[in-house]
């Protein structure tokens, strides 16, 4: 049985959600599997990245975890690193990429014994950069507490250090709870929610890849 994987809350998190089009998706995934396995995995103050794959095709977003963010920013310098990066674009996608602290956790631990079956519906919301704490007391206050006492279950918040995005990841082994998310649509300081169902790709950590 593999180590269970738990996301660090006390480290640098870089979460980089893609737009693209549905029949490029499975492409782009492909192209940064190979150089999270090839490259990123191999460089100094690496931890781990998680990958999703939105099921309608539209979406792909990768949490990666770094001991620091200059470390993250340190790959920028490797011309092998910066030119997979630009091939991305090459793919038509655009990109909101944003360092991030963990805010929140809520309900289990996260924690992943295998990828296989894992689910998630991710929330992008985006706020005033005077509003992110606002929203997380919020959510603090509106949690469901059925959900939030789900053995199968585990969300965790993430808040960008630039003030105006907040992202809650909330997985689920074997099916996929939906959570809604108009309660806070109706809230005059949260300017946009972006929603969808996600399934876990692939989990690279400094040591193997999760399969």
């Amino acid at each position: 049985m593999m180590a269970p994987l738990t996301i660090n809350p006390d480290v640098a998190t870089f979460i980089n959600v893609f737009t693209v089009e549905p029949f490029r998706q499975n492409v782009l995934v492909n192209r940064i599997k190979f150089d999270a396995e090839t490259t990123i995995c191999k460089q100094a103050g690496f931890i781990r990245a998680i990958v999703h794959r939105s099921l309608d095709g539209s979406k792909v977003v990768n949490l990666v975890q770094w001991e620091s963010v200059e470390a993250s920013r340190a790959i920028h310098h490797n011309p092998d690193i910066a030119a997979s990066f630009a091939s991305y674009q090459e793919l038509g996608v655009r990109m909101d990429l944003r360092y991030y602290e963990t805010a929140l956790m809520t309900a289990q631990p996260f924690t992943i014994q295998t990828h296989d079956g894992l689910m998630a519906q991710i929330d992008v919301l985006q706020v005033a950069p005077d509003d992110p704490q606002l929203l997380l007391e919020y959510a603090r206050q509106h949690s469901n507490p059925a959900i939030a006492s789900a053995d199968d279950r585990s969300t965790v918040w993430f808040r960008s250090l630039d003030g105006i995005r907040v992202i809650r990841f909330s997985y689920s082994q074997g099916s996929n709870h939906n959570e809604n998310t108009q309660v806070f649509a109706t809230e005059n300081w949260i300017e946009q929610v972006t929603s969808h169902c996600y399934q876990v790709e692939f989990v690279i950590t400094k040591q193997s890849l999760l399969v």
